[in-house]
């Protein structure tokens, strides 16, 4: 495991929120790591794709439009 360190200056804070900051500042991190986890394994999955940038936003938009048009008949929006 990696351990990282912040300094920070400021002697009025108080125990309840240092220990927030650390839980909000640990969650960050967490995050951040596994979405470039994720991202390094769809590269990985993807690199020989003969799928183009535009094909895939193309295909994206046809499905954000289908999706809505469900959503929509279920009267989620």
């Amino acid at each position: 495991m990696v351990e990282v360190v912040i300094n920070i200056d400021c002697p009025r804070l108080n125990k309840k929120l240092l220990k927030e900051l650390k839980e909000d500042i640990s969650r960050t991190v967490r995050l951040k790591l596994a979405k470039e986890m994720l991202l390094q394994e769809w590269d990985k999955r993807l690199e020989n794709s003969q799928l183009t940038e535009e094909d895939a936003l193309r295909l994206g938009k046809a499905a954000n439009k289908s999706a809505l048009k469900a959503w929509k008949a279920k009267g989620i929006l």
